[in-house]
């Protein structure tokens, strides 16, 4: 799979299913549960008129191997734009091959577009290959900024009150 140089483009309604069971590759890989995601969910939430997240699909020798999920964001206070990455996954038989820059560099074209200020992302601090491939890139953590989080049972509560 090596020789050609990946392609990156626009999930189309027919990469759902490739890009959910690389999803569920993910969360294994994780150690999060598979997603319970039905494929006519995801083309909703990925192409529909309310749109959650974009998803761009890399491609070698016509089989989709990678994914990545942005989602839009935006600072009152600074009035910056910005993008989440919320996941991107190579699959493993692909990795070192570009696939992983070639996401990153479309994600970057796609957020200058957008005259985005930055692109920010959660890493496992376990993903060592990861950090070490975002550090390749220039990527450098943001100690100013602590992840925080409501889940789910968290939610209904503070909803209670």
């Amino acid at each position: 799979m090596a020789e050609n140089r990946p392609t990156v483009r626009p999930m189309r309604p027919a990469d759902a299913a490739a890009v959910i069971r690389m999803a569920g590759e993910l969360a294994t890989a994780v150690s999060d549960p598979k997603p319970l995601l039905s494929e006519s969910d995801f083309i909703r939430d990925a192409t529909g008129s309310q749109r959650w997240f974009d998803c761009l699909v890399a491609e070698l020798e016509g089989h989709l191997v990678g994914f990545a999920i942005l989602c839009k964001g935006f600072e009152a206070h600074t009035g910056h734009r910005r993008i989440w990455l919320g996941d991107l996954y190579v699959q493993q038989a692909a990795r070192h091959g570009g696939v992983a820059r070639a996401l990153m560099a479309s994600i970057a074209r796609h957020a200058l577009e957008l005259g985005c200020e930055a692109v920010y992302w959660e890493l496992w601090r376990a993903n060592v290959t990861g950090a070490d491939f975002y550090r390749k890139i220039g990527a450098e953590q943001a100690d100013e900024l602590a992840v925080m989080r409501l889940d789910r049972s968290r939610l209904a509560a503070m909803a209670e009150s």
